[in-house]
């Protein structure tokens, strides 16, 4: 039961991680009193200089809440992080408003495509970390992005323990890609969705808006990858997101698609695994997911995450959900008042967006 219960702390805070690296989540702030704490370390490089890619999220997690299912955490403030090259440039990360998010600011961009890149983080306390170094590797361009309205049955466990069906339908989003002639190429994708709704405005003047665009962030519910094993120098075409069939509007997917090293595609690989597993016998018995970080002061102290080093290359389609309507279920009504005050959505603008 104990190594149970530690292989659920692992895991809840490697889903924290994933999380972290393709949505911005207000930190959660839990003093429990207890030592028994683990460094939680979330970050990544990318080639292009944008702050909002080149971070690294610090945080404290501590041991497994069993009664309400959680893992807590806190976050790491006043630490020295460092971005170092194999050629020993240096580029300090500064921490930002959000406690325990240190970014590499755009007038310290130094980062380029066949150089290894490693992360140093002292704490205030003095405990210093490091990451083995990762190789930027680079990345070939999406050559398009596709799109299949399917029906999809998914195995869950409902309010009484057992397993059982749960059917849905949506649009399933896939990439093509034209691997590289030469082997060991592997690949990470993640999304963002922005969907239009509309609502039944008051007879007013002047009216309020009766449109709105409501910007939910990332749309993965878990890390995307694939290696070229099977398909080395060939285009291949992988599914990495599926848009919910719910309202009939448009719905706008960026997809984003990173290199990897092959260390860090194992990573990913065996937490998609371990978050894949349903419970039943038949799954793989657990195994600890190790990452990249050490602890240069302590060796014997475990460090949970990975620090990856990226080439990134994007792309957007627009998914036209009210060609496909009616969805299942109850039939979708407008609602009534200004889109921007009804509360129904994430990140609600009446600004069209780009795309739009």
């Amino acid at each position: 039961m104990q190594e149970r219960t530690e292989h659920k702390s692992w895991l809840w805070a490697l889903l924290l991680i994933c999380m972290g690296l393709q949505a911005c989540v207000e930190p959660f702030e839990l003093k429990t009193g207890t030592d028994k704490r683990l460094l939680v370390v979330d970050g990544m490089v990318t080639n292009q200089n944008r702050p909002d890619l080149n971070k690294v999220r610090l945080s404290w997690s501590e041991p497994f809440d069993g009664e309400r299912q959680v893992v807590l955490n806190e976050p790491v403030v006043g630490a020295t992080v460092t971005l170092r090259d194999n050629q020993g440039k240096r580029m300090q990360l500064y921490e930002r408003v959000r406690e325990g998010e240190y970014v590499l600011q755009e007038d310290d961009f130094q980062v380029e495509v066949g150089k290894a890149y490693s992360i140093h983080i002292i704490l205030p306390d003095r405990r210093e970390y490091e990451s083995r170094p990762e190789l930027l590797k680079p990345v070939p361009l999406i050559q398009s992005i596709n799109y299949e309205f399917k029906e999809f049955v998914n195995v869950e466990e409902n309010s009484a323990g057992m397993l059982v069906e749960k059917r849905s339908v949506g649009f399933e989003v896939k990439v093509q890609v034209q691997d590289p002639e030469e082997g060991g190429n592997y690949y990470r994708w993640d999304t963002e969705g922005v969907f239009e709704y509309f609502s039944r405005v008051p007879e007013i003047t002047p009216p309020p808006p009766g449109i709105c665009w409501a910007n939910v962030g990332s749309i993965n519910t878990k890390a995307v990858t694939s290696s070229d094993r099977l398909v080395n120098g060939h285009l291949f075409e992988h599914a990495v997101v599926v848009v919910p069939g719910d309202i009939p509007t448009k719905y706008r997917v960026k997809v984003r698609q990173y290199s990897l090293t092959a260390e860090a595609y194992e990573f990913w690989r065996l937490f998609n695994e371990q978050q894949s597993s349903v419970g039943s016998i038949f799954d793989p018995p657990p195994a600890k997911i190790r990452g990249n970080l050490f602890c240069t002061t302590n060796p014997e102290e475990q460090v949970i995450g990975y620090f990856s080093a990226s080439a990134l290359t994007e792309d957007a389609i627009m998914i036209p959900r009210h060609l496909y309507a009616p969805f299942p279920g109850v039939p979708y009504e407008l609602p009534f008042g200004d889109c921007r005050y009804l509360f129904l959505y994430p990140n609600v603008t009446d600004q069209r967006p780009e795309g739009f």
